[in-house]
């Protein structure tokens, strides 16, 4: 009796893998083939445009605020 309950429980939890699994590719597929279109439309804005910024502490950080454009790809370090 046990011996089905753990399978039935096994079979179960790997269904439940394999959905979570098709649905995280099927979101990847589409963010990719958006993506694709964008790029092959000439759409230049659809991959932003990321700036390594030194945040507090000295942690690299990547910002997308007027902040990291002014900077115009310097870091100032203030220690």
């Amino acid at each position: 009796m046990f011996a089905l309950f753990f399978v039935i429980l096994l079979a179960a939890t790997a269904l439940a893998a394999v959905g979570v699994l098709a649905d995280s590719g099927l979101r990847w597929w589409s963010a990719f083939g958006r993506l694709r279109r964008d790029l092959k439309n000439g759409n230049v804005r659809a991959l932003p445009s990321l700036r390594p910024v030194i945040a507090g502490g000295g942690h690299t950080a990547f910002d997308r605020s007027a902040a990291g454009r002014a900077a115009k790809g310097t870091i100032n370090c203030a220690a």
